[in-house]
């Protein structure tokens, strides 16, 4: 079938469907604006059900065994949330009677708090040389710091503390934490459970069900949230309270968390609103008539709208990956109506027609192909992420997808009603501004363009040089503008107590058996009338504590490992008592008889399972030094432990938040690298059939892929690391580029079909569609800048590299393209 006939076919199809229908509609222009004011209606109904989720498991990938073991271990040795308020004094030592006051005091009205289970602090610690103690009286032998304490004595012990130094007292004195343990929410936990069980039925389960689950795990998780902003509000305002006494910085995961929340709200309702107005600045400069800002700004708006009631609906909360969301649908939206204004006021300085509704028509059936492609396109390019494991990306993907549809349907509703409306009153005069720069583009194109395409083979040979240096080394201290409170705090106590993100080291040996002993046995119970309470101390060996030992002391030479804790530590505190000898199995099982069951439960019971065999080690990462790779140090962890300490591979795990999330990213970045090429051969094909042509098709995405590949590649050179919103720019860019490059390749076409040579058709492309890719380009560029106020770092970085891509991509549809097609299109 020819393209003649293709064309009358798709022609014919219009006239007997869509021209009939969408014309009465336009005739009706106040039914389509009372229908879109009805679904702006029933959208603010919903909302209020709108809501924002930064939890931990947004950070991970869901379905990973990692994190179905790291839940089993957190499950076994019990991990409560906590938050960390250091506490350094203005003037005087920090072990005097004053500050030990001021503490009691705080801690004190931080318990009072609803939400805190319980407040340690070096007043709740044992004390065992201050006075000392011998090995045996460990059981009534040890105290606190009391009135009469000598606190000199408490402040070297705790000081000089394996367990104590680098956790709650900094290595030189000066400095004390509290921790700050939250209460657990066992209906959230429980919620949790229950949807997890349900989403992993083999053979599926009933739909109903699973939604009735996850509807309520989201609101307890809402609740929870606000709860949890709450604590922290009334722990702030207590901490506001004594900052005459001491420098206080606040830290913790429930912190960062609530804080993300925070920090995405403010920006989604100032920043969003901010970028909205430089629009208009820029629309107005461009248009300098008010209904060519604020017919755009109108039609953005009910889009926005419309999708926060569908969200609402829908139970769809965003997150640090799609709160950029509102933006990105600005820049659709007000793509498809630039398009649309200058094509409408081409046709009126042309004088296509005295009717006003036919010339609305007009317009919006020209500019009908290109934009549908576009949004098909750019929905594609976003489509990729749903197929990521990785649950925020993947409804990040699905929000723009549902979104890209509805701007297109509100565009061609609400913006097509309002134009037909309010009629054009005088002739526009043709775009001058935005001439010079697409005429200086033409000019360079038509008379240069093997130049341009031999420095192009350039850049992307240099590009992939830069993309390269991409790695995924995150380091959530570099989340947070410098200055800011949470990062103020993460790094203080990053560089003064012990680093702050956590992770776990876990060995497997064969599990406690309890055996019968004999009544002559030495390692029986001490006392035969009455029952041993701890027989599993009989599973503590010699062997395996200095193993352990080995491993904490290997940890402890990383510069990149801070604070580590295991039974090797409390073993290390008790040869204080042994001549500074390692004990041995009768000195192990009698101490761990003699500990008080207090101690057993938050010192013992975290570190070890005798039951399943399993030993941990809890461990922090410093943030704050030279940059390294984590999977680097987790890999050498692992080596070491099967390479010096003698262990199988299986019986060594290396888990924690830190683990999930750097494993979450490498399984995101593989899945990119994949799906790109997918997207890729499918926008080709999409190009194919819109443009009907394989050779304009493959000339029209190579300048995308370069623009793509320029933008990848300034993030290696700069060093800019692929985070979890970072990493989905690849698709933000294809989408973003390829717009541009279908009005470009579309509006060539028309040109051609008059019978201009391939040089005149740039040209006249450039005069044409080129002012609406400029317009376009440099409205959501002045828009985006303000993205660079945020307080969240990957929000600045999102805006400079959407900006940046916008750029790059019309600098590659006015350049590169035209020279592609005067160079290979017959």
């Amino acid at each position: 079938m020819t393209e003649a006939a293709v064309n009358a076919g798709l022609a014919a199809l219009w006239r007997r469907t869509v021209k009939g229908c969408y014309h009465g509609c336009l005739r009706n222009a106040r039914l389509i604006q009372l229908a879109i004011l009805l679904a702006c209606v029933a959208a603010l109904a919903f909302v209020g059900r709108f809501s924002f989720d930064a939890s931990s498991d947004t950070l991970v990938a869901q379905g990973d065994p990692e994190l179905a073991y790291f839940q089993e271990i957190v499950e076994r040795f019990g991990q409560r949330e906590a938050l960390f308020l250091t506490y350094t004094p203005h003037q005087g030592e920090l072990f005097s009677d004053q500050h030990v006051q001021v503490l009691k005091a705080l801690q004190g009205e931080l318990e009072s708090v609803p939400g805190v289970l319980q407040v340690t602090s070096f007043l709740d610690v044992p004390l065992l040389r201050s006075p000392p103690v011998a090995l045996s009286e460990l059981a009534d032998g040890y105290g606190t710091i009391r009135e009469g304490a000598d606190l000199r004595m408490a402040r070297d012990e705790l000081m000089g503390s394996p367990l104590f130094r680098d956790l709650l007292v900094s290595a030189d004195g000066t400095t004390t934490a509290l921790q700050v343990e939250l209460k657990d929410n066992v209906p959230l936990r429980e919620a949790k459970r229950e949807l997890d069980v349900l989403r992993a039925v083999e053979g599926g389960v009933d739909l109903i069900e699973e939604a009735a689950a996850a509807d309520r795990y989201r609101e307890l998780k809402t609740a929870h949230q606000a709860e949890r902003a709450k604590l922290l509000s009334e722990v702030r305002a207590i901490r506001a309270a004594y900052e005459d006494s001491a420098r206080l910085y606040l830290g913790g995961v429930p912190m960062v968390s609530a804080d993300i929340i925070d920090f995405v709200r403010r920006d989604m309702r100032l920043l969003s609103g901010a970028v909205v107005l430089l629009m208009a600045g820029a629309l107005y400069a461009f248009f300098g008539r008010w209904r060519w800002v604020l017919i755009p700004l109108g039609t953005v708006s009910v889009t926005v709208l419309i999708m926060l009631g569908l969200l609402g609906l829908l139970g769809q909360p965003a997150t640090a990956v799609s709160s950029n969301f509102i933006p990105l649908l600005a820049i659709t939206t007000i793509s498809f109506t630039i398009h649309l204004i200058a094509r409408y006021r081409e046709l009126c300085i042309i004088g296509y027609s005295n009717d006003h509704i036919a010339l609305v028509y007009e317009t919006m059936k020209s500019k009908l192909a290109p934009c549908l492609y576009t949004a098909l396109t750019t929905a594609v390019a976003f489509a990729s992420l749903m197929v990521s494991d990785i649950r925020p990306v993947a409804e990040f993907g699905f929000i723009m997808v549902l979104g890209i549809g509805v701007g297109l349907v509100v565009t061609y509703s609400f913006f097509a009603g309002i134009l037909v409306m309010v009629p054009y009153s005088k002739k526009p005069k043709p775009q001058t501004q935005a001439a010079l720069l697409t005429g200086s583009f033409s000019k360079l194109a038509t008379s240069r363009p093997w130049t341009i395409l031999v420095v192009s083979v350039a850049l992307a040979a240099a590009g992939w040089a830069g993309i390269t240096q991409l790695s995924v080394n995150n380091r959530f201290v570099d989340y947070f503008r410098s200055g800011s409170e949470i990062r103020d705090g993460m790094v203080f106590i990053d560089e003064n107590l012990g680093g702050t993100i956590p992770f776990e080291v876990v060995l497997e040996f064969p599990p406690w058996e309890p055996e019968e002993t004999d009544e002559d046995d030495d390692f029986a119970s001490f006392d035969d009338d009455e029952p041993d309470v701890f027989p599993e101390r009989y599973w503590f060996t010699p062997s395996r504590v200095a193993l352990l030992d080995r491993l904490e002391s290997y940890l402890g030479e990383r510069a990149e490992v801070g604070k580590v804790i295991s039974i090797s530590t409390l073993e290390q505190i008790a040869r204080a008592f042994n001549d500074n000898k390692p004990l041995d199995y009768l000195q192990i099982t009698a101490v761990l008889a003699l500990v008080p069951e207090e101690i057993k439960a938050s010192l013992i019971r975290p570190y070890a399972s005798p039951a399943t065999g399993e030993l941990r080690l809890s461990a922090r990462i410093h943030e704050t030094g030279p940059k390294f790779s984590q999977e680097e140090l987790f890999a050498d962890i692992e080596n070491y432990a099967v390479t010096e300490l003698g262990l199988e591979r299986e019986q060594v795990h290396v888990t924690g938040m830190a683990v999930l999330f750097n494993d979450m990213l490498k399984r995101l970045f593989s899945s990119q690298q994949s799906t790109l090429l997918a997207v890729l051969g499918a926008i080709l094909l999409t190009f194919a059939v819109l443009l009907r042509s394989i050779r304009l098709a493959i000339l029209g995405i190579l300048p995308t892929a370069l623009a793509a590949e320029s933008v990848l590649a300034v993030m290696g050179w700069v060093g800019i690391p692929l985070d979890i919103m970072t990493i989905t720019t690849a698709a933000i860019i294809v989408g973003i580029g390829v717009d541009d490059a279908i009005h470009y390749l579309h509006r060539f076409k028309e040109e051609r079909a008059l019978g201009h040579d391939t040089v005149t058709a740039v040209r006249n492309s450039h005069a044409s569609i080129g002012n609406a890719l400029y317009f376009t380009s440099i409205t959501v560029v002045v828009g985006f800048s303000v993205l660079a106020l945020s307080s969240f770092v990957p929000t600045i970085y999102f805006g400079v590299l959407t900006a940046l891509a916008m750029v790059l991509a019309l600098v590659a549809n006015l350049v590169v393209l035209p020279a592609l097609l005067i160079k290979f299109y017959r």
